[in-house]
């Protein structure tokens, strides 16, 4: 992985993308524990919304690392994963969405 140097301009980008992306995702999470929340029929279905909870945090706590030497990674699976649009990322240098790209192909 390349060390790429972000400038200001691209931190605040790459920060407005990114809490954008996370929220929405965790307005998702939200979703679908009311969802299981609201079809809990036995005591039983809370402890497999606490472990379904668990397994998701820890997944959200990988894929959205703010580190600038993650950042090309992690827009890359968001790409993949349609969770962000390349046209989102426009002001970030082309390098760097090369890079995004290339993640996202995988």
């Amino acid at each position: 992985m390349v060390d790429f140097k972000w400038s200001e301009s691209e931190k605040k980008i790459a920060r407005r993308v990114f809490r954008a992306a996370l929220e929405t995702e965790l307005a998702e999470v939200m979703a679908d524990f009311k969802a299981r929340a609201a079809a809990a029929k036995v005591p039983d279905d809370l402890w497999s919304i606490q472990e379904h909870l668990d397994r998701v945090r820890r997944e959200i706590d990988i894929k959205y690392d703010y580190r600038y030497s993650q950042l090309p990674l992690v827009f890359g699976r968001l790409l993949r994963e349609s969770r962000i649009q390349e046209l989102d990322l426009a002001g970030l240098a082309d390098d760097k969405i090369a890079c995004m790209r290339r993640v996202a192909s995988l």
